[in-house]
């Protein structure tokens, strides 16, 4: 039996073997950019697996609709696609599930997510937000484009703009097409993919800063461009009749794919990671009702009424009851409605904002109080007393109810009483009004009404606030202030202006301001075409001190539209610049020596690396240490050494070419960087200058020493790729050689060193 079995195993297998060697794999790419770039990105992966599982792998590029014929035809047995398209497909027919996802790479980072991206060009400013998309014009990819539309509408649905509030979106079948037609004007806004920016970008570097990215997300390590949430990467799937055990080798050989692998650049991967939880792409399918998920399961009357028996017994009830209340409360308002008529017509009709109060509260208004209040309806006041729509004191410092209060104990005993008042309008915002309070008698009634109507003085009270605001500011900024003509004459100036510049007013009155002297009065005509002007400049005061100004300068247009006069702000910047300079010279120059650091040696490396591969010429990198330092200074003291670490510098930057770089590292050591080196025997002559230079006598703490140094050095460029860094420690090693080799000498890095 046992045999038997065996028989049947090494038959099937067999089989198998023999119908997988007659067939190459057909693998399948869903084409979301040109289909030149698709088969040159993607033509090095099929033939690294055809090599990686010694079988014949053939590409196909294929768009949507092909690939959904090329799959219900069984043409492919393996598909790379996008999140979305993989659960459409997976509906409609079996897959093995996802094998394994995309790792994508860029530059040194690596993601195995993608987003979508919503772009505009950058010269658009009606379009800086994703709700300034309403009505306008939007090209995307299609429907099923994960990163190209899905993730985009999320993001939109969630800002509360919806595809109706487009003015139209166009498919254009690939990502590539919507920044073509974004480009050439034929639409507003376009949704891509993270990604296709940056690549697109390769071949034409100066298509980022003709784009604007809305709603931009900063998230850390991802390496694009992005608008929305994040999402995993393609899947990869084989299809149903492929045999377990080419899934396995086909899986096994992408998981092994090196990024630095050519197949993996080509593609702009890193390789593949073991699946991802899609679980994200199917909510945002349901969410958005997209295929599969745009069917809405049908449901009947009979099945709201089992599942909701109860809610629906209740709710007949409420009704019921409801309108029980509205009958009895319909019979009410008739009732009230034949007193309030009486009353209503005598305020209704008056344009000015009129109110009755009675006890306190609002029984009726008109509509120009509802208008200044800003409320919906008529009846939104009604019940309402005058603390529910003032503020809680008012501008004299009282209490607004109390005042209130006080003033209608006046007028109930028949006095009118006027005042300014202060009323927070529905949307917050404050309204000053005249207020006049007046009693109004009628027949039977114990307590008469009291007839309140509004004068609206906001514009006239905001005006006046203005005005002492803006004197306020003119007098009290810190910053110098002044004010032109039309033709650049100073009109009036604050005190900061006679402290920074130490003018006199009636001196600054009638002659130009603190201007730059290769541009002056030029700043008017600039001010003029643009707006405003705004520089620095250097200038000097009365009494001759030299001081830095930062200026701007605005034109203030009257109601014609014209220039009328110029407003100019400055500040004195001088300390500050004098700070920054300070700061720079800390941060990239030796304290003691004035020799550039190991920061700035490092980047004035890196700049000659570059231009030596430019221009084809060598450099050498220099590591120098001083020999027999440690018992000068113990000898003699610190400051004794500073000085001789002083003078060492010195020498040695008057051995060295002007072009040369002469940096202190730290300690008594040095580093330099010799360039246009013509051959090694100039190379030398400079070393034994230095040398020379150096070892004569120095005379230090009265007495008069001798210092050595010792030199290793490494030309540039190499057979092999190197940094600055490298470099620098090739030049350290060769200098302990020559250390070893008795001192006062220099070395060449050697292999032998390392």
């Amino acid at each position: 039996m046992r045999l038997l079995l065996r028989l049947m195993l090494l038959l099937v297998t067999g089989v198998t073997s023999d119908a997988w060697a007659e067939h190459p794999l057909t693998f399948g790419v869903f084409a979301y950019r040109p289909d030149s770039v698709m088969e040159r990105e993607y033509e090095p992966l099929a033939e690294y697996l055809s090599q990686a599982i010694d079988h014949p792998v053939e590409l196909e590029i294929l768009d949507q609709p092909d690939l959904n014929r090329a799959l219900s035809t069984n043409r492919l047995d393996f598909v790379l696609t996008n999140p979305s398209h993989f659960l459409v497909i997976r509906s409609e027919r079996s897959l093995t599930g996802v094998l394994a996802t995309l790792v994508r790479k860029w530059d040194q980072a690596q993601t195995s997510s993608l987003g979508g991206v919503v772009v505009t060009l950058a010269e658009r400013q009606d379009i800086a937000t994703l709700k300034d998309l309403k009505g306008k014009t939007v090209a995307t990819p299609g429907m099923f484009f994960l990163g190209g539309y899905q993730a985009q509408m999320l993001e939109l649905r969630e800002a509360g703009v919806h595809v109706r509030d487009f003015g139209r979106v166009r498919q254009l079948n690939r990502h590539d097409r919507v920044i073509e037609a974004l480009l050439a004007g034929e639409v507003d806004v376009g949704f891509v993919r993270t990604g296709i920016i940056e690549q697109m970008a390769l071949s034409d570097p100066g298509l980022p800063k003709r784009l604007k990215v809305l709603n931009p997300q900063d998230l850390s390590g991802f390496p694009f461009q992005l608008s929305t949430r994040l999402y995993p990467e393609w899947p990869l799937a084989a299809l149903p009749h492929v045999d377990s055990v080419v899934v396995r080798k086909v899986a096994s050989a992408l998981f092994a794919l090196d990024p630095n692998n050519p197949a993996a650049l080509a593609a702009g991967i890193a390789g593949f990671a073991p699946p991802m939880d899609y679980q994200s792409v199917e909510d945002l399918a349901r969410t958005l009702r997209v295929p599969p998920y745009d069917q809405v399961p049908r449901v009947t009357w009979v099945d709201v009424l089992q599942q909701y028996r109860l809610w629906v017994f209740t709710v007949a009830i409420l009704v019921l009851l409801l309108i029980a209340s509205s009958l009895w409360l319909g019979r009410r308002k008739r009732l009230i409605g034949v007193e309030q008529r009486r009353q209503r017509r005598m305020i209704l009709g008056w344009p000015q904002p009129m109110l009755v109060i009675r006890r306190g509260g609002f029984v009726d208004s008109n509509r120009a109080a509802i208008e200044l209040l800003r409320y919906t309806s008529e009846g939104a006041l009604v019940g309402k007393d005058m603390s529910a729509v003032s503020p809680a004191t008012q501008p004299d410092g009282l209490s607004s109810q109390q005042k209130f209060n006080s003033l209608i104990e006046q007028v109930v005993q028949g006095e009118v009483q006027s005042c300014e008042w202060t009323l927070t309008r529905s949307d917050g915002s404050v309204v000053w009004v005249d207020m006049t309070l007046a009693p109004i008698h009628e027949k039977g009634e114990t307590e008469p009404l009291i007839l309140c109507s509004w004068y609206d003085v906001t514009r006239r009270r905001l005006a006046e606030q203005r005005q002492r605001l803006a004197a306020s500011v003119f007098d009290h900024a810190r910053e110098a202030i002044f004010i032109t003509d039309a033709h650049g004459a100073v009109i009036d100036v604050n005190d900061a202006f006679v402290g920074i510049t130490g003018k006199y007013r009636e001196d600054a009155i009638d002659r130009l301001p603190p201007l730059p002297v290769e541009e002056g009065s030029g700043v008017f005509q600039s001010a003029r075409q643009d707006g405003f002007w705004t520089g620095e400049f250097t200038t000097r005061k009365d009494d001759g001190e030299s001081i830095i100004l930062t200026l701007t300068i605005s034109g203030v247009r009257d109601e014609h539209g014209d220039i009328g006069h110029f407003v100019g702000i400055f500040s004195d910047i001088t300390k500050s610049k004098s700070q920054e300079r300070e700061l720079r010279l800390m941060a990239h120059f030796d304290a003691l020596t004035g020799l550039p650091n190991r920061v700035l040696f490092a980047d004035r490396l890196q700049q000659s690396m570059a231009h030596a591969r430019r221009q084809g010429f060598r450099l050498a990198v220099l590591y120098i240490d001083l020999d027999e330092f440690k018992p000068v200074n113990d000898a003699f003291g610190h400051e004794a050494g500073d000085r001789l670490l002083v003078e060492v510098a010195r020498r040695m930057r008057k051995a060295l070419r002007e072009e040369d770089t002469l940096a202190r590292l730290g300690g008594d050591e040095f580093s330099a960087i010799i360039v246009n080196v013509e051959d090694e025997t100039a190379l030398e002559r400079l070393h034994s200058r230095i040398l020379e230079m150096v070892s004569a006598p120095i005379w230090v703490s009265d007495h008069s020493v001798e210092v050595s140094v010792s030199i290793g050095y490494t030309l540039y460029p190499q057979s092999q790729d190197l940094d600055g860094d490298q470099l620098l420690r090739q030049a350290d090693q060769a200098m302990y050689r020559a250390k070893r080799l008795g001192k006062n000498q220099s070395c060449r890095y050697a292999e032998s060193d390392a």
